[in-house]
């Protein structure tokens, strides 16, 4: 009754978050600060309850990966060149954990092979960087390093995925090429040519990948149990 409860409570929360996504990405609420605060801040807190109340094995790993997420979108909100240079810094340590939780979940570590598996998505972000280098300044560096982690993430993900005819991997794989998407959009829209149109595609990537991640690491989760149990 108790799992029946906690799943019920789980898709609910999952329906309130796509409901959070959509309304923030698609109703411009600058007139409404409060409430664009609101529903900007609201996304991580769910999958933070979404997550916890999901899993059995509650990754330390990944919760701190979302409360550093957290952060960062908070500093990012500031939109001044300190507050940005912090938020890429945050930014980069959520990223170095993600790698962290990717490189331990996948079998096929050839590092050969995701290193050629990683050079488009780094070849697609070096170009959107080297574009907004004039507009980045201090925290260009940080996003070249989140740029690597990102690249190599998605290079695991290709590789794994190709290779391995596993439900997770799919997941991963989704998560790891709209990771890079919004990533690029992100900065183009913060840096470059703020247009809403980039900002409502930005934050539906952000929905639509850190869901698809979060799908990867409980089904991973459930794989763990299974060998172990």
């Amino acid at each position: 009754m108790e799992i029946l409860d906690k799943n019920r409570t789980v898709s609910q929360l999952t329906i309130l978050y796509i409901l959070v996504v959509v309304v923030f990405s698609f109703l411009n609420l600058k007139s409404f600060p409060f409430l664009e605060f609101l529903l900007g801040s609201i996304r991580i807190p769910l999958l933070i309850l979404m997550y916890f109340l999901a899993s059995k094995i509650k990754s330390t790993l990944y919760f701190s990966a979302l409360i550093l997420f957290f952060f960062a979108y908070l500093f990012f909100r500031e939109n001044t060149p300190f507050f940005n240079c912090i938020g890429a810094i945050i930014s980069l340590a959520y990223r170095i954990l993600i790698f962290i939780i990717v490189y331990k979940s996948i079998e096929n570590k050839n590092w050969l092979a995701i290193v050629l598996a990683s050079i488009p998505y780094f070849f697609i972000y070096l170009y959107v960087l080297l574009l907004l280098e004039k507009e980045v300044k201090i925290d260009f560096y940080p996003w070249v390093l989140n740029g690597f982690l990102t690249s190599f993430i998605g290079g695991m993900a290709t590789f794994n995925f190709l290779f391995q005819d596993k439900k997770r991997l799919y997941w991963l794989f989704i998560s790891a090429i709209l990771f890079v998407i919004q990533i690029g959009v992100f900065l183009i829209n913060k840096y470059y040519f703020p247009d809403e149109i980039l900002r409502m595609l930005t934050i539906i990537l952000f929905g639509i990948s850190n869901f698809t991640f979060y799908k990867f690491v409980l089904l991973q989760e459930e794989l763990k149990l299974k060998y172990t149990s």
